[in-house]
């Protein structure tokens, strides 16, 4: 996985931005050269003052030097050191610009890639680990890229540069360094094979401190409410400690390198500055080409002690990536080939027929279960917490797909349709209503952007919010806070149905109001839901079921599957599970 994850990277960097990323290796080249080429300036420049200082001690006369040649000196490295300047300004501005297009496309491609997953991928993953992998993640990627590449080609490209120059002045020091350099790459190489493991964990642990942070802040109510603090509080500590313990362990394997790769080099300093001082005295090497040398081995050293810091830094890149990639690489809804069937004058019967499903093979929930459901019916679906009510309408809008039967709409069979224009049939209108931080206009009109302002009133007016609009301080034009929070549950999901009002999709999909709204907000919610079923094939996920005796069809689920169906009386009648549901209910007096 993680070459195969550096090698998806490399192809975003590189699939769209050949021509920035050519400046850069030019500028890089050349930054690097001007800075390879100073310590022979300095060479030079140091001999010549060197030799000025001998013929005055020879020969007894005054230190002179050519101050014209020094001129020259002095200004060509001001000149490699300027152009040095401008070269690497050049590559840091265009690879921070790249970073931030490679991150641009990854959130985009990662983005799109939710969009194309299924609901059981939602429903068995933390709402904060996507978030940490489409933030966290992406980012730690973008700031190797910004902070990093351009100093690995940088260093690389000095380090063989300073050893093609060490080679030059001195073959036999150059073997004694290459030894020392080779020490300190395998050292190097040693450690970062076990850092990716540490910086993989550590991604995945702060993941899930991000899963559990936005939990708790959702949950505040219901964790006061139940005063739960100090266990929540623990939870989180649990899981601070375990994302702290893999970051310290992910960061000693980075920042060991450092100070392992600097032991090493300075055992090979010493050898070569004392080699360099016998041949300074036996007159085979000058002054300057000593120092020359020393500062070319040091430039040789360093950039392995960067290149290690920075290879470390890539492996947490890639343990990102692969984290993105485990994503982007799951099974999306499977793709709809062309063309497919399209439903002209739709009326709303529905059926099952033989369907059956389970969300693992090998654990059944529903066995051939059948339904007839004719349109403008208004269809009741009952049951215990857990008994399948909401499964039955994910079947039904091909959230899941059934593993056996078929489910057919006016007569065809719902997978011949696309899931787009299935999902455009129906309107849903759920407890949990979910707004987006807009206005109540674009609130209302999200399944009808094109909407007029008439519609968008009338759909209100239906649903009983119109009034209720107008009083606030900027009317339709109220900007909602983040999940509609200055407005109440019942208002929200008043909202939520002038919004199916205003779709006027063929079906409906109703979860019934609880006893979590006042009395007066039930009643409003009841009659919008009435005004919004009238002439639909309605399906309601019933709660209280003295609201549902004048539904056509009574579907009572339990343990996954119908296990009755017909009408109120019919079910009263044969005095089952309906009828002892119905009895607790009425004894307990939440009819």
């Amino acid at each position: 996985m993680k070459g195969t994850a550096l090698k998806r990277l490399m192809g975003y960097l590189f699939s769209r931005q050949r021509g920035k990323i050519t400046i850069v290796l030019v500028s890089n080249v050349i930054g690097s050269l001007t800075a390879l080429a100073a310590p022979m300036v300095l060479a030079e420049a140091i001999d010549h003052i060197a030799d000025g200082i001998h013929i005055a001690i020879t020969e007894g006369s005054s230190f002179q030097i050519n101050l014209q040649t020094m001129g020259l000196f002095i200004a060509a490295l001001l000149a490699l050191y300027l152009l040095n300047f401008a070269f690497k300004y050049l590559e840091q501005y265009l690879m921070a610009f790249i970073a931030e297009t490679v991150c641009l496309h990854m959130r985009k491609d990662l983005s799109n890639k939710m969009g194309r997953m299924p609901l059981r991928f939602y429903d068995s993953t933390e709402k904060g680990e996507i978030l940490s992998r489409a933030t966290n993640d992406i980012e730690k990627i973008g700031e190797v890229l910004r902070e990093g590449l351009g100093q690995l080609i940088t260093s690389l490209i000095t380090m063989i540069g300073s050893i093609v120059m060490m080679i030059y002045i001195s073959p036999v020091f150059t073997v004694i360094s290459v030894i020392t350099i080779g020490v300190a790459t395998g050292v190097t190489a040693l450690i970062t094979k076990r850092s990716r493991k540490n910086f993989y964990e550590n991604q995945v642990a702060l993941g899930r401190v991000n899963a559990n942070i936005e939990e708790a802040f959702t949950g505040q109510l219901v964790i006061k409410a139940f005063s739960r603090e100090k266990m929540a509080i623990k939870e989180f500590d649990q899981l601070n400690n375990t994302m702290c313990e893999a970051s310290h362990k992910s960061q000693v394997s980075m920042f060991v390198v450092s100070p392992a790769v600097r032991l090493i080099n300075s055992i090979g300093y010493t050898v070569i500055a004392v080699l360099g001082g016998i041949s300074i005295l036996q007159g085979r090497l000058s002054i300057g080409t000593v120092q020359a040398y020393i500062q070319y081995l040091d430039r040789a050293g360093e950039p392995l002690i960067e290149c290690a810091f920075i290879w470390n830094m890539m492996q947490s890149a890639i343990a990102s990536g692969e984290r993105i990639f485990e994503i982007i690489d799951m099974d999306e809804e499977p793709v709809e080939s062309e063309p497919r069937e399209k439903i002209e004058n739709l009326k709303g019967d529905v059926t099952f027929q033989h369907v059956r499903f389970g969300y693992s093979k090998g654990n059944p929930l529903m066995q051939d279960v059948n339904i007839r459901v004719k349109s403008g019916d208004k269809v009741a679906i009952v049951g215990p917490t857990g008994a399948g009510k909401t499964t039955l309408v994910n079947l039904l809008m091909r959230f899941y797909d059934i593993q056996g039967g078929k489910i057919t709409i006016d007569g065809v069979d719902i997978r011949s349709l696309r899931r787009a224009d299935l999902r455009k049939m129906f309107g849903m209108v759920l407890q949990d209503a979910w707004l987006f931080g807009g206005s109540i206009r674009e609130n209302i009109a999200y399944g009808k952007s094109d909407a007029t302002e008439e519609k968008i009133i009338k759909a209100s007016k239906a649903a009983r919010m119109d009034h209720f609009i107008r009083t606030m301080p900027e009317g339709y034009d109220t900007v909602l806070e983040e999940d509609g929070t200055n407005l109440s549950q019942g208002q929200r999901q008043l909202l939520t149905i002038a919004r199916v009002i205003l779709a006027n999709p063929s079906l409906l999909i109703l979860d019934e109001a609880t006893s979590s709204v006042d009395t007066r907000t039930e009643l409003e919610i009841q009659k919008a839901m009435d005004h919004l079923m009238r002439g639909r094939t309605s399906f309601i996920i019933a709660h209280r079921l003295s609201t549902i005796r004048d539904a056509d069809l009574i579907l009572v689920m339990n343990h996954g599957t119908i296990i009755e169906q017909g009408t109120h009386t019919e079910l009263l009648a044969k005095k089952g599970f309906y009828e002892n549901l119905y009895q607790s209910q009425f004894a307990y007096g939440n009819i």
